[in-house]
């Protein structure tokens, strides 16, 4: 039955599918750290310093090199494609939102909220049909998905000495999904109705060491504090009779069987289902005030021990897992001049190149991706304010299937600078 599910699964989606990705729909969607950049004001990589000399907005460890405490907002538009069959969706959503205040150049705060995984996802099968008592009759099959996990993260630095410092990110992880799959059979759907509540919290830790003048080195470790688990409720199977979806009375009929008859479906907790555990090591190397190049190399498992009995209560569309990820990340900085009157010393660039492989849990299937990105930035006022905009290209290739999926995302970003929490003399 396994087999059979995920044969019609990759074929929907390779036909009909109106998904948001292939990787929407697997494990629990698509991680919003793979998707393209995650912050317009950083660029491609997260550890090194892009945002300004000394400071990456990804990386609490170099916060308090901040003059002034910063409010970011990041937004992006995503496509994916698949070119045979013609297929192109597209989305847009928060990427990133931060507040981040320096204290006395020696540490930091920090809050922020951004998307942890997406599981918007559409299939839509095509029409089958079988022969009963000399008739002909078609259905046809439909999954749904939608929903996601956000993050919210309380985060701090600290200087330990003009050489090394160090960084945490307290992820809380929350959110829910609501999913349907339907058969559409003689004019009206037979829906199975679920719904997912998700809670967790992933920590980082971060270390910044000054190597030499104009060479600095950084470290992350990501690990669980409280691997994220699931609470599941499989509401009734219905009839749905009037065809909105929904499993209710309206005018135009009434679903089958009436929803005061059945009582409320009891939620299944399950624990343990992503457990994220892994390391990020980068290196800067700047030229002078202006231009910098950096390097990142990672490797990141999910060690959680729940996964098949989260996908065997819920349905998920691709009955597979990502395991392991490795990444390398290069990234080219040019900053803009700090006291310069003339326009163009006040735009700032970046261009970076990202490289993904990820080792599935259930079969040898890898999933390769590779990127480039290209990014402008202006500076506006003494205080620092930044526009930012982003443009990333990749391609995806899934080792068991011949067609490529084509990745663009456009992402602009603004950071709005000002001094917080600052006594007022009284007049």
């Amino acid at each position: 039955m396994l087999q059979i599910r995920l044969v019609f699964i990759i074929g929907a989606l390779v036909s009909l599918g109106i998904s948001q990705g292939r990787m929407n729909g697997i494990g629990v969607g698509h991680f919003n750290k793979y998707q393209g950049i995650q912050n317009a004001l950083s660029g491609a990589v997260e550890l090194a310093p892009s945002f300004q000399k000394n400071v990456s907005l990804t990386n609490p460890s170099t916060w308090h090199n901040l003059k002034f405490a910063y409010l970011s907002i990041s937004y992006s538009g995503n496509e994916n494609v698949i070119k045979t069959p013609s297929t192109v969706n597209g989305y847009s959503s928060l990427s990133n939102a931060l507040w981040v205040v320096p204290i006395k150049s020696n540490s930091s705060v920090g809050l922020s909220l951004s998307p942890y995984s997406d599981q918007r996802l559409t299939i839509v099968g095509d029409t089958s049909y079988f022969q009963a008592f000399d008739s002909t009759f078609g259905y046809t099959r439909s999954f749904e998905r939608s929903g996601g996990i956000l993050s919210f993260k309380i985060s701090s630095s600290l200087k330990v000495s003009d050489r090394a410092s160090l960084g945490i990110n307290h992820s809380i992880l929350f959110g829910s999904s609501r999913q349907n799959e339907s058969i559409t059979f003689g004019g009206s759907s037979i829906i199975q109705s679920s719904r997912a509540k998700y809670n967790g919290i992933v920590n980082d830790l971060f270390i910044n060491v000054l190597l030499i003048d104009d060479l600095s080195s950084y470290f992350k470790y990501t690990f669980s504090l409280k691997p994220l688990e699931s609470a599941i409720e499989q509401k009734y199977l219905f009839d749905d009779a009037n065809g909105n979806g929904y499993h209710d009375y309206s005018t135009a009929g009434f679903d089958f069987p009436f929803p005061d008859s059945v009582s409320a479906s009891p939620e299944e907790r399950v624990e343990d289902i992503h457990n994220p555990n892994g390391f990020k090591l980068g290196l800067n190397k700047s030229f002078g005030e202006k231009i910098a190049l950096a390097f990142e190399i990672g490797a990141l498992n999910d060690i959680a021990k729940n996964q098949d009995k989260f996908m065997s209560t819920l349905s998920t569309p691709i009955p597979n897992w990502i395991e392991k990820t490795n990444s390398l990340k290069a990234s080219f900085s040019y900053f803009p001049e700090n006291y310069s009157m003339r326009i163009f010393d006040k735009f700032s660039f970046k261009s970076g190149l990202i490289h993904y492989i990820h080792t599935m849990k259930y079969d040898e299937m890898d999933i390769e991706e590779l990127g480039f990105s290209f990014g402008v930035g202006f500076k506006f006022k003494p205080v620092g304010n930044q526009i930012n905009l982003n443009y990333y290209f990749g391609n995806r290739k899934f080792s068991n299937i011949a067609e490529k999926e084509f990745i663009q995302q456009i992402q602009v970003g603004i950071s709005l600078a000002d001094i917080w929490f600052v006594k007022r003399r009284q007049k």
